[in-house]
């Protein structure tokens, strides 16, 4: 806008009236985004909300929250105006006198890689990749550098995105990451039995080749009620998905999940007075202290009512803790069990081995709907993260339209600035290949560098992300990058590319040299 300022100026126009013209005209632009987006947005309403809150939503019919929609319409009107704003004010004042140069002389910046390809012959290549990060100055000025910031970010935010979506699907389909080092449990609920029932009832089926015992309970940690298990494995079988430390081996030990750690304040060595509370006896429950030897990642360990553990939270201890003698006197003590892992052999149908569990607990009297075998521990904050598992690629293929929005605006509003050049060139021989192939390898550049740019930063963010989450999660820390989907991004973004550069590319090949250079 400010390449006619020195015009209107001399016609009269006032440093303020060249303001409110050009902030007017940004406007419409403005005020028409935001119309648009709150369409969309109302048109989007009855697929929201997504995972678990959906479940719990009554009528996920159309719904608009009018104070919410209103302060997101008046942002996206009214930010890029007060950004703008200082900028259009000062355009207007270097206009100085009526014929004043809105803007002072700057010296051009030729890109080197174009006069690299101008020795090589490569013409066509060298007037595209000027094309593409030379701006310009005055009426064909193209906004090379915000459109390259802007398509830098997409690429940047879709490969983030997939990184932070792979590592989800990698956490919500791998077992070990949430906790579950086990193919089966054996629950039988609020009864229990020796270990040495055990032993003999699961030495009848050959496919289970490891086992660890455990009982439910709580404990009392600084005023707080923590669902804890009290646990016994064989040395070295590593049950319990460790972040840092190790399993508690003796009763003046106990490892916590990170959430737990965080909210009690404590750390690894730390001391702690721990009260275990027994939720099936009235046994009295003394203090003891107990130092924290483990940082735990914990599956869903829950029976009748009371809270279960969960990803971060939770706390282990021996089985002796938590210990308490069935009051239907299946179990007299002194150590009794409520539930056991157990790891089979390679190739074991776990689904039949557990409904095959089932029945002989249930033979042994155990009633069916409470001795159970099951193969899912899964915590519930998995369970929600499996129902959003989709969201972030969902997130990346928007960004990916913003991506080829900002190009395909590029390379429309270049070459139409650009009208007088290119019908120059016509005029000195330039032919139509030629022409089209410039603008392709405009395309090609801009694509380059946003790739070369936006890929590892992309990684890197989404690394960084999936590690913020994680941590705050309280699983391990692992993300995934999936290198066959971000290597496939460069051929894909620069095909792509290409394809929008080609209704520009045809347009400019098109132009009528006598035409244009007339009308200039």
């Amino acid at each position: 806008d400010a390449a006619d300022y020195p015009v209107l100026r001399a016609v009269g126009a006032t440093r303020a009236t060249l303001t409110g013209l050009s902030l007017a005209r940004l406007a419409v632009i403005t005020v028409a985004g935001a119309a648009l987006a709150v369409a969309i947005a109302i048109a989007a309403s009855p697929l929201m909300p997504i995972g678990a809150a959906r479940v719990a939503e009554p009528d996920p019919g159309v719904a608009v929250n009018l104070a919410i929609v209103g302060a997101g319409a008046a942002v996206i009107a009214l930010c890029p105006l007060a950004v703008l704003a200082p900028a259009v004010w000062r355009a207007a004042a270097r206009a100085g006198s009526p014929l004043g140069g809105a803007e002072p002389a700057a010296r051009a910046r030729p890109s080197r890689l174009a006069g690299l390809l101008g020795r090589t012959r490569a013409v066509s290549g060298a007037i595209g990749v000027r094309m593409a990060f030379e701006a310009g100055r005055g009426r064909t000025a193209v906004p090379v550098r915000s459109a390259l910031a802007g398509a830098t970010i997409a690429v940047m935010a879709v490969i983030a995105a997939a990184v932070f979506g792979a590592s989800l699907v990698g956490l919500v389909s791998t077992p070990r990451l949430y906790g579950q080092n086990w193919d089966a449990m054996t629950d039988l609920g609020f009864g229990s039995v020796t270990g040495q029932v055990a032993a003999r009832f699961f030495k009848s089926d050959p496919s289970v080749i490891q086992l660890a015992a455990g009982d439910y309970g709580a404990v009392t940690i600084g005023g707080q009620v923590v669902p804890a298990i009290g646990l016994d494995q064989p040395s070295g079988t590593g049950f319990l998905t460790l972040l840092a430390g190790r399993a508690p081996a003796v009763p003046g030990e106990l490892a916590l999940g990170a959430q737990t750690m965080r909210a009690l304040h404590l750390r690894l060595g730390q001391t702690v007075t721990v009260t275990p509370d027994h939720q099936v006896t009235t046994a009295p429950d003394r203090p003891t202290t107990m130092r924290v030897v483990g940082e735990v990642v914990f599956a869903q360990f829950s029976r009748g009512s009371f809270a279960p553990t969960g990803l971060g939270t939770g706390a282990v201890v021996p089985a002796s803790v938590l210990s308490e003698t069935d009051p239907y006197g299946a179990c007299d003590g002194p150590l009794c069990y409520n539930f056991f892992l157990l790891r089979d052999r390679p190739g074991t149908d776990v689904t039949a081995q557990a409904a095959r569990l089932t029945a002989a607990l249930t033979a042994q009297g155990c009633p069916g709907n409470i001795c159970i075998t099951s193969a899912d521990q899964r915590p519930a904050d998995i369970r929600n993260y499996a129902t959003i598992r989709d969201t972030p690629m969902i997130l990346a293929g928007v960004l990916v339209l913003l991506a080829v929005g900002t190009l395909a605006h590029l390379l429309v509003t270049g070459v139409r600035r650009r009208r007088r050049d290119l019908a120059v060139l016509k005029t000195l021989g330039f032919a139509r290949p030629q022409v089209l192939g410039a603008v392709a390898w405009q395309a090609t550049a801009f694509a380059a560098v946003t790739l070369l740019i936006g890929l590892p930063l992309g990684v890197l963010a989404g690394r960084w992300a999936w590690t913020f989450f994680a941590n705050a999660a309280g699983v391990p820390a692992a993300p995934t990058v999936p290198v066959t989907a971000v290597l496939l991004a460069i051929p894909v973004t620069l095909a792509l590319a290409n394809l929008i550069a080609a209704w520009p590319g045809w347009t400019a090949a098109r132009l009528r040299p006598a035409a244009v250079l007339r009308a200039e």
